[in-house]
């Protein structure tokens, strides 16, 4: 009885047998470097076959295409608490960059290389490259004037940050460089620009160009006016006067000032020797 139970028990053994015991078992050594696995004791393996657990079947559920779709559906449309945690740190890192200026962008594919240079050429003037996904710029702007750009938010996309107004105009200009990443919207204080009319504010000149043909054109008026007004000619040489200074840099002025300080110590320099 007993030699008939030992040897049930190796047969059910040997049949227990993994695959993987079974390729063990039949392979051959490559060379003398590898040495030659060998099976674990008959004993060993009677053993473990003995006393391995017996699971139940899995009984696998059939749904329908339409609600396996709204299983898909709902599981998008919720968040772990990672995305969240990820979610926060977002709109707080918004928050305290103060970031006036943001470009959603569609991102396509580009090499690793070429994206750490652009970045890098972006962050010196002043641009940020970021990308945090669809899913979790959704989250961040969620319950926000901005939650309109939800639409947006599909398929690849990046974000471009600057901290001033004038980071608008750079940004468009950047992008015309770089054929992998194309604006769709902008957003200047939670003011929503399309990016045509960032376009076309780009093709305007410089605000300091500005300043200064508006200076010119203001004196060219005064030149043009009669002698005779004189309260009139008054009033636009303030003008222009303000316009100038306004329209000089610090440096300028600091400049103007110095040379007027050196005049004034010659002046005096002469004036003592004349006393002499």
């Amino acid at each position: 009885m007993q030699r008939e139970f030992n040897a049930m028990l190796a047969h059910s053994a040997l049949t227990a047998l993994s695959a993987r015991e079974a390729v063990l078992l039949s392979a051959r050594a490559v060379s003398s470097k590898y040495p030659k696995p060998k099976p674990r004791h008959y004993r060993r393996r009677l053993f473990e076959a003995a006393v391995a657990p017996v699971m139940p079947r899995t009984i696998t559920e059939c749904k329908p295409p339409l609600q396996r779709h709204l299983d898909n559906v709902e599981y998008d449309q919720s968040y772990s608490d990672y995305e969240i945690a990820l979610a926060d740190l977002v709109r707080n890192y918004l928050r305290n960059e103060e970031f006036r200026v943001m470009a959603v962008c569609q991102f396509t594919s580009v090499p690793g290389r070429t994206l750490h240079f652009a970045k890098n050429q972006l962050r010196v003037k002043d641009i940020e490259f970021r990308n945090y996904g669809n899913k979790i710029m959704k989250k961040v702007f969620e319950g926000t004037p901005l939650s309109s750009l939800a639409p947006v938010f599909t398929g690849s996309n990046a974000l471009l940050l600057g901290k001033t107004p004038e980071s608008l105009v750079t940004i468009s200009k950047e992008c015309t460089k770089l054929n992998w990443v194309v604006p769709l919207v902008f957003v200047l204080d939670s003011r929503i620009i399309s990016s045509s009319e960032v376009d076309k504010l780009a093709a305007l000149p410089d605000l300091n160009c500005l300043y200064g043909e508006t200076v010119q054109i203001l004196s060219q008026q005064i030149g043009a006016l009669p002698q005779g007004q004189l309260y009139e000619y008054t009033v636009a040489s303030n003008i222009s006067f303000s316009l100038s200074i306004r329209f000089l840099t610090h440096s300028s002025i600091r400049f103007l000032i110095s040379q007027r300080k050196k005049k004034r110590r010659e002046n005096n320099k002469w004036t003592c020797n004349e006393v002499e």
